[in-house]
């Protein structure tokens, strides 16, 4: 995955304003999605690892009930004020939806039955070293990583998509709410909020190629694996056979604010999952939070300046 684009800053007259920078966003965004290709089901040993690896995620209580939020319409409450500076008003209405109906959890388990890696693309710059990697090395194992975090970013904003809303009561009466004087600064900002599943440094829905879908795809990232899975850009292009350790981006209560390193304990367990062949004989590490070990931390703005 890639890092946010920076705020832009104030205007000068060497440099683009907000409209040309937005645009010049939205065109790399559009042509990044069209060169997708989907990964044509075949019989091979590394297609197998792929889609087992998927449905290991999906097999986690968490995926599930990750899903449901995004079928109902709505975050639970726990979910919503699970951030490390939540944007949410003192006695939102948010706090009255503390579980989601049986209707809700049945609709996402069909759904995850019936999940096809087939609707699922990726950009072949990613897809190609996947498939040509030696199994088991460490490029093979990196790409496998970022493969599954693709495939559940997409799958979240698949999700959203489909536009089920089925929860019982004015969802955009709730995302929207505020107790702020309705002429306030801030109840005209959180009047433009698309949606309450989102990654606050993924907010860009205005140049994502799928709109306000990926910002969910970016929740769901965060809420089923821990954080956005981002990479080392720079140091993969100084040694493309030994790229290093993944880094996550949560927003999670508790956690770094800071983009952090998993240490090899971690991205081992994710790994052992990812190729469990029974799910249910290998425990689960998600979701994967930054703690006093992840010492290897990146602010936002150097994060952009080093590619990562």
């Amino acid at each position: 995955m890639t890092l946010p684009s920076p705020a832009p800053s104030r205007a000068s007259s060497e440099e683009p304003d907000d409209a040309v920078i937005t645009e010049r966003l939205q065109a790399l965004a559009r042509e990044a999605q069209a060169s997708r290709t989907p990964y044509i089901r075949d019989d091979s040993e590394r297609y197998g690892i792929f889609c087992r690896a998927i449905s290991n995620v999906l097999s986690t209580e968490l995926a599930l009930f990750t899903l449901a939020q995004i079928i109902d319409g709505l975050p639970t409450a726990d979910v919503a004020w699970d951030k490390r500076a939540s944007d949410l008003d003192a006695d939102h209405p948010i706090e009255e939806h503390s579980t989601l109906c049986p209707v809700v959890m049945d609709r996402a388990r069909e759904f995850r039955q019936s999940s096809d890696p087939d609707i699922l693309s990726f950009d072949p710059k990613l897809l190609r070293p996947f498939q040509q990697a030696p199994k088991g090395s460490r490029l093979f194992n990196i790409r496998l990583i970022e493969m599954v975090a693709v495939a559940v970013h997409d799958i979240g904003a698949f999700v959203f998509q489909l536009d089920l809303r089925m929860h019982q009561g004015d969802i955009k009466a709730v995302e929207q709410w505020t107790n702020a004087p309705p002429d306030s600064p801030w109840a005209k900002l959180v009047a433009t909020r698309p949606t309450l599943f989102y990654h606050a440094y993924y907010f860009g829905a205005d140049v994502y190629p799928r709109g306000v879908a990926d910002m969910v795809g970016y929740w769901a990232e965060n809420r089923i694996l821990g954080g956005v899975t981002v990479f080392d850009r720079q140091a993969e292009e100084r040694a493309p056979e030994s790229p290093p350790n993944v880094y996550f981006s949560s927003i999670r209560a508790r956690v770094s604010v800071n983009y952090y390193q998993l240490v090899d304990d971690q991205q081992q367990a994710l790994l052992d999952f990812l190729l469990a062949e029974n799910p249910d004989e290998c425990q689960s590490p998600l979701p994967i939070l930054g703690d006093e070990r992840n010492r290897v931390k990146v602010d936002f703005e150097r994060a952009i300046d080093q590619h990562i």
